[in-house]
């Protein structure tokens, strides 16, 4: 195996090991009330809006939604939409975001990574096309990437960890209604 193979090898075990080992500490789910809704516990139609990725998160979503007592039904006049947004994070000292996602990738996954990741979680109700209320939450997580977070990842795994906050979020909003 000549030197160039050697190097592509090692570039993909260094590939492997940063992005297999992730762990993720959420954030508190906080929400910011726009308008009070009146809706009851009513036969709605419920559309879901950018969750074309998350089709297990929409399921539990919807099955929250039908034990809180709401039920689905097409026809209806009164319409919830469930709107998952991804927002761009902000780090405060983006140079130092860069140059630690740059030693990461230069020590394999040696120095730990950090990712910010935030969405909002929506609720709109509307009645006759006419939004009557309207409920917003904010989603977060850091994500750590490399290879001594690997202790982590098993209780901090990001996918559980978003799961659990549109959870939150869904239940948060149930008690509101």
């Amino acid at each position: 195996m000549n030197c160039n193979g050697k190097i592509l090898n090692l570039f993909q075990v260094v590939l492997v090991i940063f992005f297999l080992n992730c762990a993720a500490f959420p954030d508190p789910v906080t929400s910011k009330e726009r308008k009070t809704h009146s809706f009851g516990k009513e036969k709605v139609r419920i559309v879901f809006i950018g969750f074309y990725r998350y089709e297990q998160e929409k399921k539990m979503i919807l099955e929250r939604l039908s034990t809180a007592g709401i039920t689905e039904d097409p026809n209806s006049s009164s319409e919830v939409e469930v709107i998952l947004q991804k927002k761009e994070p902000v780090y405060k000292y983006l140079f130092l975001h860069r140059l630690n996602f740059l030693l990461t990738f230069l020590s394999g996954g040696m120095v730990p990574s950090h990712i910010r990741t935030e969405q909002t979680l929506t609720f709109r109700y509307s009645k006759l096309g006419v939004v009557e209320g309207e409920s917003t939450y904010q989603i977060g997580m850091d994500q750590w990437r490399g290879i001594p977070v690997v202790i982590f990842m098993i209780t901090q795994w990001p996918n559980r960890i978003y799961k659990e906050q549109l959870i939150d979020a869904t239940e948060l909003e149930i008690k509101e209604i």
